[in-house]
């Protein structure tokens, strides 16, 4: 028996190592492929910035992901600022999440064979479909793991510390975009609250109720050291993001048809697996393990606040990861109840997910969807060294430049070296974000990004434009800015930034490269 256990552990540690390997180089590989710049690159500059000593909220306006801003510094500290070291970020990230999954297969007392199946396909689908940081998957991910520590909890409800652990993940997904966990929430909540009905002699509320205050109090003190102004931060990562949310929300409309053809791989095991329960609570079956049936709800409503997120988003579909999670928890449900037939059922579960999951490889890493690039010829990519050393690895294409790849860099490559020779404090609108990075030099961009529907900023009929309007003209003139630029090839209109001045206080100018506004006045 001891040598038994030894080579199952020594089988366990092998398998570690190949998971560890084949989600960080999976993901590394495929996120050179193509670039949707203000998706691939949101996070670029900003990690750049705030190792020069600006901030987001304070130095250039939020939406989201100011946690993956700060760990995107982090990243170019350790590693330097360079493509890689931003692809680094996002494969950890994949190693990791790949890990946890693992250990959840093993808890649902799979094979360490099995459990390396699941966590290949779960691997193949997680951060791969992104490859670059990017908040939605960030976000995602930390209630994932949160999720993960609850279930844990739920098990072992003499150790309170593990409560801990879920509030900080709670609160680290909050700060990578605020969407996602107010579902989770409102979904999880209940469960979490019948359970501490269940299991209330045996839990320490005060270890509970301590860590919800302390950790956001420990964030505004850090707020505060960092000299960001809190009302701001609240501003620009609460109040403006919610009248984005309830204008979306204004606006939903999707079909029943299209709602099934985009998650039924996600719905069907959900539905099957509630239809076993029931099916075997009212033939009596089996008793009802309670243990187990919070386990799964605790996915299945996360799963299900995702979807609502999915849907509020006008992002490619990113949750396939929840595939093998969702077939896993179907395979031990119908195994629970067809014992005899238990191989035969658990190879078709398998083997159809192992299905699913090549065919959303081939259409979302080999084809690169989520960044719009499934109609690109990827074979006609130009190395992005091209732009700049420091982007070596990128193989350069953009879905949205008309025109050969080799223009486009020629042509940004340009505009970074004119923009490198003026002394002047300028400030540059545009999407290519890692212009601050390539130049060594401060384009003083007022946002991360410039999107045309005012998602980035409020437009003005917003009630936060006046907030906004205040927050610019005060970056312009504590730096003195006298011209604002616009990449001319890029084609952002220009009422990103008019639509805040009076025409007689400005004046335009172009030459071949850029649009460029003379600031004049301010009214």
């Amino acid at each position: 028996m001891i040598f038994k256990n030894k080579i199952k552990n020594n089988t366990k540690f092998i398998y570690l190592i190949l998971i560890s390997f084949y989600s960080f180089f999976i993901n590394f590989y495929y996120a050179d492929f193509g670039v949707f710049p203000i998706d691939t690159f949101l996070h670029y500059d900003a990690g750049y910035r705030i190792l020069k000593n600006e901030l987001p909220v304070k130095d250039f306006w939020i939406v989201t992901g100011f946690l993956v801003d700060f760990l995107q510094a982090f990243f170019f500290k350790v590693f330097g600022v360079s493509w890689i070291s931003y692809k680094i970020h996002s494969s950890i990230f994949n190693l990791v999440i790949s890990i946890f999954s693992f250990y959840f297969f093993l808890n649902l007392n799979f094979s360490n064979f099995k459990s390396l199946i699941y966590t290949i396909c779960f691997a193949t689908l997680a951060y791969t479909i992104s490859g670059t940081p990017f908040v939605d998957l960030h976000a995602s991910f930390f209630l994932l793991l949160s999720t993960f520590v609850l279930i844990s909890a739920f098990k072992n409800p003499e150790k309170n510390y593990l409560w801990f652990f879920f509030i900080l993940l709670i609160f680290l997904s909050f700060l990578s975009k605020q969407v996602p966990v107010v579902y989770a929430l409102i979904l999880q909540g209940p469960i979490i609250i019948y359970y501490m009905y269940l299991k209330k002699e045996k839990l320490n509320f005060k270890y509970i109720i301590s860590s919800i205050f302390l950790l956001p109090l420990t964030f505004f003190i850090i707020l505060y050291l960092l000299k960001i102004d809190i009302s701001l931060f609240i501003t620009e990562y609460i109040k403006y993001p919610r009248e984005i949310g309830s204008g979306r929300i204004n606006i939903f409309n999707i079909s029943s048809e299209s709602f099934f053809n985009k998650f039924k791989f996600i719905i069907i095991p959900i539905i099957v697996c509630i239809l076993i329960e029931t099916f075997s609570y009212v033939k009596k079956i089996k008793p009802i393990d309670r243990n187990s049936l919070l386990k799964y709800l605790l996915v299945f409503s996360l799963s299900v606040s995702l979807i609502l997120h999915q849907l509020m988003t006008k992002n490619q579909m990113y949750i396939y990861f929840l595939l093998p999670l969702l077939f896993s928890v179907l395979d031990k449900n119908l195994n629970s109840i067809i014992k005899k037939k238990m191989n035969y059922i658990s190879f078709i579960v398998l083997i159809s997910l192992v299905i699913i999951t090549f065919k959303y490889h081939l259409r979302f890493n080999e084809n690169r969807k989520f960044h719009e690039l499934e109609n690109v010829k990827l074979n006609e990519t130009i190395s992005a060294t091209n732009i700049h050393t420091s982007l070596k690895g990128n193989l350069w294409i953009n879905p949205f430049y008309i025109g050969l790849p080799s223009e486009e860099v020629s042509l940004i490559r340009q505009s970074a070296n004119e923009l490198d020779k003026i002394k002047e404090e300028v400030m540059l609108i545009t999407n290519y974000l890692f212009m601050d990075s390539i130049t060594g030099k401060n384009m003083n961009l007022p946002n991360k990004a410039f999107t045309l529907d005012g998602t980035t900023y409020p437009m003005v009929n917003n009630k936060i434009s006046e907030d906004y309007k205040k927050f610019l003209f005060s970056k312009i003139k504590k730096k003195n800015i006298k011209k604002i630029y616009f990449i001319k090839h890029e084609k952002l209109p220009s009422r990103v930034f008019t639509q805040y001045m009076n025409k007689n206080c400005y004046k335009l100018f172009e030459n071949y490269l850029f649009k460029i506004y003379e600031i004049k006045c301010f009214e």
